[in-house]
């Protein structure tokens, strides 16, 4: 299998990002989706403390309780890779774009391979080796969110040439960053059959593609994370090695969520989202808390797609995080943290202890890339202050402290 490892699977995930006043539905859109069910009544996270500079919003989806993999747990958008999405049957699809503009596109999603993380550059069987991985984790993203939100990002062929042609001719145009903006396809009554032959069966994703002669967006996805999932208690527990896209779209869209693996979805800024996870609004999993505030650091939607189109941008390193345990916090050490090993095995569960409070370990040890859960807040929280890799920022830890309850403080 294209996507299939002895200790985890390869998936990937979709960050879709969207400005606040975008979008194309009526005026009550926001404000419905940003409503959280509650056993009594319906809490808007918007009344909650917040930001006030992130004019922009992300789309959040909430797993059925039912759910294998993080139940009742709001997360972005992904899914595992299927062997489809490494099928040779997509260069049919992208060769629609002019066989050198394909080349063109697939050269520009593959630079720098030397730097890219093992789930770009290991081996495959041949016959998932056709399509560079760059491409079929991309498309996995699309079709996920697709089968989870009902947003497709895919235009028509011709549309698309245009976009890819006057991407790779102006890449560093300043202007450039506009064109990379996905624009979803809006043809309600071909959205609702294909996505449930999607769900179905993961392959009439490219069927879709090949019969409607569409081409999926995958020029507007910029890898932003990679996370392996670390083991914390038995050792068969689901694991997966997920890279994280983000991708900004032209108008925000009306979801709907597939009441299967997903039950709720809302469009929220970075802010409201950890507001209401610290309010108990909501619950997020630890990558989405870290991911939501490292967006922290941008003020609207232009300004992110900006920082994204940077050019030599460093490709993703994998985190995979290591728990260790001191006087007074649990810790879960990120690469680049003074106390992460060396060469952690990735295979098995890593518990380190320390005897110091964390107080200690900092003046020991003052490079800090991790999550700490303090036995008196009972919350978990990211710390940063190592220098990132060029194009990528951390956590805004000083920004995160401000959406704190006063009591967390």
């Amino acid at each position: 299998m294209a996507a299939v490892l002895k200790h985890w699977r390869e998936a990937a995930t979709l960050i879709l990002f969207a400005s606040k006043v975008s979008s194309r539905s009526p005026a009550s859109l926001t404000k419905s989706v940003n409503k959280i069910a509650t056993d009594d009544h319906q809490q808007d996270i918007n009344d909650l403390p917040a930001g006030t500079n992130d004019h922009f919003e992300v789309l959040m989806m909430k797993r059925s309780s039912k759910s294998k993999v993080m139940p009742n747990l709001h997360v972005f958008p992904g899914g595992v890779a299927d062997d489809s999405d490494f099928s040779s049957r997509w260069l049919s699809v992208f060769q629609k774009l002019g066989k050198n503009m394909q080349k063109a596109l697939f050269s520009k999603l593959t630079e720098r391979s030397f730097e890219a993380s093992p789930m770009f550059t290991r081996q495959r069987d041949p016959k998932f080796s056709v399509l560079p991985p760059d491409v079929a984790f991309r498309i996995c993203a699309i079709r996920e969110a697709f089968e989870e939100s009902g947003v497709l990002l895919a235009r028509p062929a011709g549309i698309s040439k245009k976009h890819v042609e006057h991407l790779c001719a102006e890449a560093n145009d300043e202007n450039a960053g506009v064109m990379n903006t996905a624009c979803a396809y809006d043809d309600s009554q071909v959205i609702r059959k294909w996505r449930d032959r999607v769900n179905q069966e993961p392959s009439q994703f490219l069927v879709m593609c090949l019969q409607l002669g569409l081409v999926p967006e995958i020029w507007c996805l910029h890898e932003w994370s990679n996370w392996l999932t670390p083991i914390e208690g038995a050792e068969n527990r689901r694991r997966f090695d997920a890279v994280f896209y983000v991708c900004c779209i032209h108008h925000k869209q009306g979801v709907e969520q597939d009441l299967t693996e997903t039950v709720k979805s809302m469009w929220a800024s970075p802010s409201s989202l950890l507001s209401a996870n610290f309010h108990h609004q909501l619950v997020l999993g630890p990558p989405q808390i870290y991911e939501l505030a490292r967006l922290l650091h941008f003020t609207s939607a232009q300004d992110l797609l900006e920082f994204l189109s940077m050019p030599g941008r460093a490709r993703v390193e994998r985190w995979f995080p290591v728990t260790a345990v001191c006087k007074d916090h649990i810790l879960s050490l990120m690469p680049g943290d003074d106390l992460y090993p060396e060469n952690p095995d990735q295979g098995s569960q890593l518990v380190l202890f320390f005897d110091e409070s964390l107080e200690d370990l900092n003046k020991k040890h003052p490079k800090q890339h991790r999550r700490c859960f303090s036995f008196e807040s009972k919350m978990f929280l990211p710390f940063f202050n190592i220098k990132p890799l060029l194009g990528h920022v951390g956590p805004e830890v000083n920004a995160l402290k401000k959406l704190l309850p006063q009591t967390k403080l």
